[in-house]
This record gives C-alpha cells, sequence and structure tokens, in this order.
C-alpha cells in the first residue's frame, strides 16, 4: 500500500491509539496521490482560476461558467492511464463514465465527450491492442449513453508502448441558478444510488498512485452504461424538480473519499451504516465497502425531508437501487459502523490532511542541443513521412468509431474543424467550441514551454472557428514525484500552464493531475499536458471549417520563425526532437484570437486551420486533401529562409486561411488593423488534383492526389 508508516504514525499519533484495518483503508484512499494531490497541491495554487464568468472553480466534481447569461458550461477532464494500460477497454470506458457524472453531480445536461490519447506506435501487437480497445471502450460508453464525442487527438509514439495516457473530459449544459449549491448540514440523509457495490476496483485509487504493477488488475473498475443511462434520466428529472442539494460521484477512492470530502467542504461530520449499502455480493467486508470503486454509484442528498417520497418515487420508476446509509452529523467526526460496531472514527480534519510530503526536485536547464542540419535533403521524402506520420495523418478511422452526431447538436464534427462546435439546440443559433491540445514532444524537451504551447494551441483553435475562448482545464501526466528527476517535469508543466492562463487570461476552472506514468524500467514515459479550453460562439453557421472549396488564394495569419526544434519534420528525419521548442507567443496569440473571431463574423474567409504540426505545408496538405482540391505554396512567401524551415517550423500563433478571392483586400486589411503579419502564400486549385512546392517560383517538389491520399490515411491498422 503506498500509504507510508510515516504517515500511519502521524494518524495514530493524532489519535492517540492505531489505525482500525478500516481507517487504514479510508486514509489509504484518501491521502493517496490521486485524491490528496500531496505532491502538487501547492503548486497547483499558482494557476489562476478566478475571472468574472467563473461560477464554480477547482475543488468540486467539476467546474463552471457563465457562457451566455441564461446558460451555464459545466466541464471535467480526467485521466484514466493505469487501469488503461492492463485493460484497455474497461479502462477507457470506464474513465468515460466517471467523467460524465462528475459534469452531472452539479445539476448538467452531459452534451459532449473529448479525448486525448497518447499511445504507443502501432508497430507492436501489443501497443496495437491497447489501441484499438481504448478507443472502442471510449466509443461503446460514450455511444450507448448517447453523447457525441466529437472532438480529441490522438498521439502515436514509442514512449507508450505498454503506458498509454487516457485523458477525457465531459461538457455539460445547465442553467446557471440550476446549478446545484453542493451543501449539506447536519441531519441530511444520505442515499447511494445507482449499481451495486462489489469488489472490482477496490482501491483503485492507490493503483494510480504507484507505477504499474499488472498483479493490481482487481484494482480495474468494470461499467454498465446501461445503469449510467437511467442514473443521468433519473437525476435530470430529479433537477428539474429541484429535489436535490447535493449530487457526488464516487469515484477515485470510492464511499470513503465521497463521504470525506463531502463533509470537510460542508464543515459537517457524517454517520455511515455500512451493512445498509447494497452488495452485489454479500460477503463483502466493511473495509472492502469503505474502498471499493465499483462503477455508476453516486450519494445523493434531498433539498429537503419533504423531497424524498418524491425522488424515491423517480428511482422507482427508472428501475435504479438505493439505500439510505447514513446522515451528516453536527460532531465534526467520520463514523463509520457494520452492524452496530464503529470501525471508523476519525476526525473529518485528520481525514482529509495527509502530513505534508516533501518531494525533492533535480531541475536542469531545457535541452539547448542543436539538431543536425536539414538542409538539402530529399524534399519530397521529407513531405511523404511527415504526412505519413501517425501523429499528423488524418484520425478519421478513430473519429468514425464515434457517435459524434448523436443528439443533433454536433455542428462542427471531428474532422471537419479545428474544434467541435455545439449548437445549443435553443431556438437560437448559440453554441459553443472546444478543443483539446497536448504535444509531448515538446514537453519531453521543455516542460514549461510545451505545457504553455498545449494551453496557447487549444486557445487558438478554438479561436480560428470564430469562437471567444472562456475558460480552460488541465490534465497534467507525468511519472513518479518520489524521483527528483521526474518531478521537476511535473512542476514545471504547472507552471508552464500557470504563465499561460495568466498571460491569454483564461482562467482554469479544473483539472487533473496523474503521477507514477513509468514503463516497466522505471523510465519515465513522456510527459504531457492536455488543455482543454471551451469558446463561446454566438452563430454556429458563421464557424470556419478547415475545408477549403479551391480556386482562391491561401493566406497565412501570423509570423513564421526558423523554429524546427521538437518538430515533427525532427521525428521523422532524424528519430526523436532536438533543441527547444518554438517560442510561447501570448500577445501575439490574444491578438490572432480576436482578430479569427473577426473573420468568421465577417464571413470574408472560405476555411481556417491553425498550424501545428508539421508546419504550413502538412497544414495546407490537409485542408487541400479534405476537400478535394489541389494546391500550390510558395515557400518564401511563408518566410524568406530555407524551405525546410519556412516549411516545417512549427513557430506558434499561425492560422491558415482559404481566403474568398473578392474578400482578400478586406482580410489583409483586417490584419493590418490588429498588426498581425499576414500574407498570400500560394492557392487552392479547383481543377488540377496537385499538390504542389515552390521556392522563388520554380518547382521544387509536386505530389499527386494519391501520393497524398496514401500517406495521410495510414491509421487503417485500428479500424
Amino acid at each position: 500500500m503506498p500509504l507510508t508508516s510515516f504517515e500511519i504514525g502521524y494518524a495514530q499519533e493524532a489519535l492517540g491509539r492505531r489505525l482500525t484495518r478500516e481507517e487504514l483503508v479510508l486514509l489509504e484512499a484518501e491521502w493517496s496521490e490521486h485524491c490528496s494531490y500531496k505532491s502538487t497541491r501547492e503548486e497547483l495554487k499558482r494557476l489562476k482560476t478566478e475571472a468574472p464568468l467563473v461560477i464554480v472553480g477547482p475543488g468540486r466534481d467539476a467546474g463552471a461558467i457563465k457562457l451566455f447569461d441564461d446558460v451555464a458550461i459545466i466541464a471535467r477532464i480526467e485521466s484514466h492511464n493505469h487501469p488503461s494500460a492492463l485493460d484497455p477497454y474497461n479502462g477507457a470506458a470506464t474513465g468515460v463514465g466517471g467523467i460524465v457524472r462528475d459534469v452531472i453531480s452539479l445539476g448538467a445536461k452531459p452534451v459532449l465527450l473529448a479525448d486525448a490519447l497518447y499511445m504507443g506506435s502501432g508497430r507492436t501487437r501489443h501497443s496495437r491492442w491497447l489501441s484499438k480497445n481504448i478507443i472502442r471502450g471510449i466509443s461503446d460508453y460514450g455511444n450507448r449513453l448517447g453523447i457525441p464525442t466529437a472532438t480529441g487527438l490522438a498521439w502515436f509514439s514509442e514512449a507508450y508502448e505498454k503506458q498509454p495516457l487516457i485523458n477525457v473530459a465531459c461538457v455539460g449544459i445547465a442553467k446557471p441558478e440550476g446549478i446545484l449549491p453542493g451543501s449539506v448540514k447536519p441531519g441530511d440523509p444520505i442515499i447511494m444510488l445507482g449499481n451495486t457495490t462489489g469488489r472490482d476496483g477496490f482501491l483503485g485509487s492507490s493503483f494510480a498512485s504507484k507505477p504499474l504493477d499488472e498483479s493490481d488488475v482487481a484494482a480495474i473498475q468494470v461499467g454498465n452504461p446501461f445503469i449510467e443511462k437511467l442514473i443521468i434520466e433519473a437525476l435530470t428529472e430529479a433537477f428539474d424538480k429541484k429535489l436535490l442539494s447535493l449530487v457526488k460521484d464516487l469515484g477515485g477512492g470510492g464511499l470513503g473519499t465521497a463521504i470525506v470530502e463531502t463533509a470537510a467542504q460542508n464543515d459537517v461530520g457524517v454517520v455511515i451504516h455500512l451493512d445498509r449499502v447494497h452488495l452485489r455480493e454479500p460477503d463483502l467486508e466493511p473495509f472492502e465497502i469503505i474502498a471499493s470503486e465499483s462503477q455508476e454509484r453516486m450519494i445523493v442528498v434531498p433539498r429537503n425531508e419533504g423531497a424524498l417520497g418524491e425522488l424515491f418515487s423517480i428511482f422507482d420508476k427508472y428501475g435504479l437501487e438505493y439505500s439510505v446509509i447514513g446522515y451528516f452529523s453536527k460532531e465534526r467526526k467520520v463514523k463509520m459502523l457494520f452492524r452496530g460496531l464503529p470501525v471508523v472514527d476519525l476526525p473529518v480534519g485528520l481525514a482529509v490532511s495527509p502530513p505534508k510530503t516533501p518531494r525533492e526536485v533535480l531541475g536542469r536547464e531545457p535541452c539547448n542541443k542543436e539538431a543536425p542540419m536539414l538542409r538539402n535533403i530529399d524534399l519530397k521524402e521529407a513531405v511523404v513521412k511527415v504526412l505519413s506520420s501517425p501523429r499528423v495523418s488524418l484520425k478519421a478511422v478513430i473519429y468514425e468509431q464515434y457517435d459524434w452526431g448523436v443528439g443533433g447538436r454536433t455542428s462542427l464534427p471531428p474532422g471537419y474543424g479545428d474544434s467541435a462546435v455545439i449548437w445549443l439546440m435553443d431556438n437560437t443559433k448559440r453554441g459553443f467550441a472546444v478543443a483539446v491540445r497536448g504535444n509531448p514532444g515538446y514537453t519531453r524537451l521543455d516542460p514549461f514551454v510545451g505545457a504553455a504551447i498545449s494551453f496557447a494551441e487549444a486557445y487558438r483553435r478554438v479561436a480560428s472557428v470564430g469562437a471567444e475562448p472562456l475558460a480552460a482545464l488541465d490534465n497534467i501526466n507525468s511519472g513518479n514525484p518520489e524521483k527528483p528527476e521526474q518531478h521537476y517535469y511535473t512542476l514545471r508543466m504547472i507552471e508552464g500552464i500557470a504563465h499561460a492562463s495568466q498571460a491569454l487570461n483564461l482562467p482554469v476552472i479544473g483539472g487533473n493531475v496523474s503521477l507514477y506514468n513509468e514503463d516497466e524500467s522505471g523510465s519515465m514515459i513522456d510527459p504531457v499536458a492536455s488543455v482543454l479550453v471551451i469558446g463561446r460562439i454566438e452563430d454556429v453557421t458563421k464557424a470556419l471549417t478547415t475545408i477549403p472549396i479551391g480556386d482562391s488564394p491561401l493566406v497565412l495569419a501570423g509570423d513564421t520563425k526558423t523554429e524546427l526544434g521538437g518538430s515533427e519534420v525532427q521525428r521523422v528525419l532524424l528519430g526523436r526532437g532536438y533543441g527547444r521548442p518554438p517560442e510561447f507567443k501570448p500577445i501575439e496569440e490574444k491578438r490572432l484570437g480576436i482578430f479569427a473571431k473577426e473573420v468568421s463574423e465577417k464571413g470574408i474567409a472560405n476555411a481556417a486551420h491553425s498550424v501545428s504540426l508539421g508546419g504550413v505545408v502538412a497544414t495546407a496538405f490537409k485542408m487541400a486533401y479534405k476537400g478535394g482540391v489541389g494546391v500550390t505554396i510558395e515557400s518564401t512567401a511563408i518566410c524568406d529562409c530555407d524551405p525546410v524551415e519556412a516549411l516545417f517550423s512549427e513557430s506558434q500563433a499561425r492560422i491558415l486561411y482559404e481566403v474568398k478571392r473578392e474578400k482578400l483586400q478586406d482580410f489583409l486589411s483586417l490584419a493590418k488593423a490588429f498588426d498581425i503579419k499576414a500574407g498570400v502564400i500560394g492557392n487552392t486549385l479547383k481543377d488540377e488534383r496537385l499538390f504542389r512546392l515552390t521556392h522563388r517560383s520554380n518547382k521544387i517538389m509536386e505530389l499527386g492526389f494519391e501520393d497524398v491520399s496514401e500517406a495521410l490515411e495510414g491509421l487503417e491498422n485500428l479500424g
């Protein structure tokens, strides 16, 4: 058990007695890294979490912002890394189930799922098995709930061959006044609702708070989306009738953690009768009931005593099991009984306050090693290799397994825009945009800059469709905090997110930290910060797609520098990234974001795509291929430098537009007004399905449509 001898001694000294087995298990769950964030709690306070639109910040099951005066967005992001490494289908599926319940707990209707998947190379049988079943788990659970999975990212690398990183997010909507207060008072009854409690998932929070061990397979939960669907329907009816004051998911740490944290947040105590919990296996011992993480279970508290009967009628109508298992009390203690005998008697303050865990940090300067020069290379070979990279190539084989259109809200589906655009369906054209990004190649070289760029790219992708970024969520994935050289990456990524949130003036309303992500040799996987950004859009019909129509100028907005550090062209030609990642440019990002919103609203462009992985050449060729048109690009119009640097640079704060020919001057004038460098770098072609590059007007490379198709459609082995 990750509970250390020091922590056990600390608790026993505070109590003046030995801990019972049940108390040990409860503290083991609550003090685990997964639940207590004991290695990062202080550093996370650096994040910008307050803003006028923030309704609920970090601390509850999900965060909330005001989207419009009458609409709130509720969102949460979470990792399910360790479970997905051992049982990819159930690990990924229950990650979806848990994140949906977190959003429901604030009174929301879940309307969107997103994922950030960092998986193995696909060149080994094991990595293909992991990837296929992770995608299938997400697909099956989300599809059966009727919630579209409409945006995300997939990154493939040998670094994740046996330890993938699976980050999932859910976004819901509610009326601002309908968000549950999450408050309880002494005397309030506690109802456990949903699935039965079994041995699956026992101490899953501890499993996620230590290096991966295949013997821990019993800690993996098994989901049942059909029960979750019934819970959603029942709770939605209860929300509409204003019958509830608190709903909380039994996630990491199970019943013990949910009860303790609720009591602490409301400054009350709690009395639980463990033998009243409805069980799947009648011989469960009390310590197993406390820390089981069986899925599809929630605790609910009625708004008042008179609501109980109506609540029970709703639960009965949907065929859901429920039990009244205890009540909140005035005495600030956690008391749990089994068949009338006390098994837990802990002060609430002690239960939620693990002793400080000092962590050493072995810092180092970011990698400045210069990469071998990439000039005078075979340009055609380089372009094909970049387009063929599983990180760059099209991901339709993944998202086509998701029912991204269920519910009819998805206005801009995956593959058609930089962000998912979701319509509110409220007799207006209003909606919101969501994008999630992360780049392990950058964070491995420089965790601070890499995390900041992940934030910036999610911000830029939301802006490029024409939305106004409002808030962010983050998911830090890193190594063992007990190893100073690994903990360095964790802290620097948090600092990078904090810097970006301040510089872009965007609050972080929630997040997750997943540690102990190592391979079997004890080496840290490539660390990464996944960042999800949510934006407001007034008219979803004006959202810009990434699909050009042809016979129009291609205009690059933003400045290109010779920044190949950590780039995709390095990885495919040299085997890995070298040097420093591109510069994080928050001032330019903010200007570009406002400009992009104006471009969308004025209707002066046909298509837009954020420039990132693979540079301008990958961005332009992917746009043209998806539009079924050709394209020609002049490298010196991007940057008066070597063609390789111009075409493959991954400089930030850039968006590539296909501009309406008759609106070109309007576009350039608008860019000038915003002090944004912009210029025509080529054209889309309607009659020729060719992909042509020139340098000083001389042709330097040409590919046919079939060549590009073969390169970009390279993920069939995941189908």
